[in-house]
């Protein structure tokens, strides 16, 4: 049993657990622990549950205890003895009072009450042996003085008596009905909370977060979102959220009820304020309804901000309801008084936005979820499979690419959540030593995806599960001044995008409604670092930067599919002569409606082969630049923009750029230039009238503008030149220029496909 004690020892030490949380934890009263640690003989349930409470290996405590018993059989086993300073039940107390009786020649309880000159009846003293009922401080001092025990050791069985009461009182407590939660913050701060700006279907995906974790690890948890309507109410006015696999603790309950600010959000209460931002959001009146499987009754609290707030006592009443079925048990929240009309279209928009914001845990029969009893089915990816490749450099680029990097180990406080270093004993934030192993992982894949999209394209991250950010496009930006980003993708006509992924943080703080990350953070930031490198995805960019070549998953796939020409070489469908653009959309609004003739990249990857081996394609090289002359207008004018924006330093460029289109105005904060530029674009196949030229200056006139910009897919007359030189503050590119600016600061291959060739130009330079 030495080796027992000693692993248990060893064992609480690493946790960190005091016998006071070890008590709480096992169930088990501190002298059974105590005594097990200490080397006394002690039933495996004891040791299982000591060591089980620390998250050591119980199959080691298991060996050491069936080593003990083996050397214990057929030894002559003297019974346990529970020394005085070990008590800590009334249990525990009675069998060391009998052991005490034994040790004073077993007298009768006749000769004990004789002794005690009245101070002990017989039935009293008979009914506390026996274990019927718990003694009373002042008969446990009658009768270890009637059995000759006296002085510094009687004090000893005084104490004993007062842990045994204690222990006593905090299992009547924790059995009894909670107190009424005070309110916090003020119901005035509670109706606030309501107008925060959180959508409808983030308040109930939060909700559906919140009954979800309470279940058993392993166990798929099933939850249901529910409407009813009350009476005549034409449309629902209350919602349920339940799910019954699930209980909430008490511990949990009070931080749902209650807001803490104070901290970075990893270091506040699990759920912080996004309970009751996400309910208030909904509804003002609020019940969660909740039990364990052994509690006798379901727990109900009531939350009604309007009898908050004009009433005088900021409480929310707690009570119980009797249980029709031992063993139940769930959780349940109600919201009545709702702020929206849940029309059924409404519903369906709630069963897709939980459909792709729990995409993951669906996808893996982690979580079933239904809404007005339809099945939530997961948002599935319409991506190339990781079977298809590009050539590139020499080598075949997937079109998936998995990213599994681990960032960091550090130690987690149970308590404040703060992270330490590996080898800290106690925490830095509040000095606990609940510490628990972590890992920073980031993990997940990115992806091509089988059409272009103006906005259904970018990455998702989750944490826990769950989406933060749906289909997020930071990470396709860069800039060493975080405030000056450049956007890098996408670049290539026509302005729409189609790299994807799903990305794992777990780690990552978020904000307190669970709708952003915290950007500013380390974590966040290696994140970042993991996913897309330290520099530009553009090769030629970062070069001219000064950075290393960039081989993150990203700048990988960047390279590999960031143009949009039809064919094999860059995976687009085509019909031999464009790209089909449109119809591969087409095709994926049939993936994601269930098609199974869509759910294969086949017709996808049929039509880009296609291309390649029918048509004109089929006798020409397929020439992948992007034609300037014959660009949609409105393409053009994005692509001079986004030139002209990642063109000039930060600190140098304008303050506000003004064009090219009337409703493209473009503000960035300058700290040391005040200058406003006008930018217009021209596309066109012969010469701009010099009437043009004359427009751009009146336009800078009306704006006070300090430099215009005049570009052109075709070229000027010598007098709009003359004209620009003499006002010093008007350029002019031709598409000459244009085509050489695009290689330089874009990377972009360019051609003009022009009906002459302008004067002065080579013959080369209009194609």
């Amino acid at each position: 049993m030495a080796e027992v004690a000693h692993w248990l020892r060893q064992s609480r030490h690493l946790s960190g657990l005091t016998y006071e949380q070890l008590v709480r934890a096992t169930g088990f009263s501190r002298g059974s622990l105590h005594r097990a640690a200490s080397g006394w003989r002690s039933p495996w349930p004891v040791v299982k549950a000591f060591t089980h409470a620390c998250g050591t290996d119980v199959g080691t405590a298991r060996k050491s205890w069936l080593k003990a018993k083996a050397a214990l059989e057929g030894t002559d086993q003297v019974p346990d003895v529970i020394a005085v300073g070990h008590v800590s039940t009334f249990d525990e107390l009675r069998v060391a009072m009998g052991y005490l009786r034994v040790l004073a020649g077993r007298p009768s309880l006749r000769e004990l009450v004789g002794r005690s000159g009245g101070r002990l009846t017989r039935s009293t003293l008979a009914s506390v042996l026996n274990g019927t009922s718990h003694p009373r401080r002042e008969l446990v001092a009658a009768f270890v003085d009637v059995v000759g025990v006296g002085g510094d050791e009687a004090a000893g069985w005084a104490a004993a008596w007062d842990r045994a009461q204690a222990h006593l009182r905090s299992a009547r407590e924790a059995t009894a009905p909670m107190e009424p939660l005070a309110v916090v913050p003020s119901p005035a701060l509670l109706s606030v909370l309501g107008d925060l700006p959180l959508s409808d279907w983030a308040a109930v995906a939060e909700l559906v977060d919140v009954v979800r974790k309470g279940g058993e690890v392993g166990v798929p948890a099933s939850v249901s979102v529910d409407f009813q309507r009350s009476g005549t109410v034409p449309e629902p006015d209350t919602i349920t959220i339940s799910c019954p696999g699930t209980s909430i603790d008490r511990e949990t309950i009070q931080q749902l009820f209650r807001i803490s600010w104070a901290g970075r959000p990893q270091e506040q209460s699990k759920f912080g304020a996004s309970f009751l931002v996400a309910c208030l959001r909904l509804g003002s009146r609020i019940t969660l309804r909740t039990a364990h499987r052994h509690e006798p009754a379901w727990t109900v609290f009531t939350l009604d901000l309007a009898s908050l707030t004009s009433g005088t006592s900021w409480r929310i009443p707690i009570g119980a309801e009797p249980k029709t079925e031992a063993g139940q048990q769930g959780a349940r929240i109600t919201i009545e008084a709702l702020r929206s009309v849940w029309s059924d279209g409404m519903q369906q928009r709630l069963r897709r936005h939980l459909g792709d914001v729990f995409s993951y845990v669906l996808r893996e029969q982690r979580l079933q979820l239904t809404v007005s009893e339809s099945v939530v089915a997961p948002r599935m990816p319409c991506i190339w499979g990781g079977n298809r490749f590009v050539q590139r450099h020499g080598q075949d680029i997937s079109a998936v690419q998995k990213l599994d990097v681990v960032l960091a180990t550090q130690y987690r406080c149970r308590d404040c959540r703060r992270t330490s270093p590996l080898g800290s004993s106690f925490c830095p934030q509040c000095q606990g030593t609940r510490l628990e192993w972590t890992e920073h992982r980031v993990w997940g894949w990115l992806g091509v995806q089988r059409y272009l999209h103006q906005r259904d394209y970018g990455i998702d991250f989750y944490r826990n599960g769950r989406k933060i950010l749906v289909r997020d496009k930071r990470l396709f930006s860069f800039s060493e001044d975080p405030e000056h980003a450049v956007v890098e993708y996408p670049v290539d006509s026509p302005a729409k995008g189609r790299l994807v992924g799903e990305i794992h943080c777990d780690h990552v703080p978020v904000n307190f409604t669970h709708t952003a990350f915290d950007y500013d953070s380390p974590e966040w930031r290696g994140v970042v670092h993991a996913i897309r490198g330290p520099g530009p995805l553009a090769a030629r960019r970062a070069q001219k930067l000064g950075f290393a070549p960039n081989t993150s998953a990203l700048a990988t796939l960047f390279d590999a599919f960031r143009r949009n020409d039809p064919g094999l070489r860059y995976l687009i469908p085509g019909d031999g002569v464009r790209a089909l653009h449109q119809v591969a959309a087409d095709w994926a609004e049939r993936f994601h409606e269930g098609d199974p003739a869509y759910q294969s990249d086949e017709v996808w990857y049929d039509a880009a082969l296609s291309h390649d081996t029918s048509g004109p394609a089929a006798t020409a090289p397929a020439d992948h630049r992007i034609d300037l002359a014959n660009l949609d207008p409105e393409d053009l004018c994005d692509l001079v923009h986004r030139l002209y924006m990642n063109q000039h330093d930060p600190t140098e460029g304008p303050r506000e750029l003004i064009g090219p289109g009337a409703t493209a105005t473009v503000f960035r904060d300058r700290p040391r230039s005040g200058e406003r530029w006008v930018l217009q674009t021209r596309r066109g196949q012969y010469v701009v009238p010099p009437e043009t030229v004359h427009a751009l200056a009146g336009q800078m006139l009306d704006v006070q503008a300090t430099r215009g910009i005049l570009v052109t897919t075709s070229w000027f007359e010598a007098s709009s030149h003359a004209f620009a030189a003499r006002s010093g503050n008007i350029d002019l590119v031709d598409g000459r220029a244009l085509k050489a600016l695009l290689r330089e600061h874009l990377d972009i291959e360019a051609l003009l496909r022009l009906k002459r060739t302008p004067p002065g130009w080579n013959t080369g330079d209009a194609v």
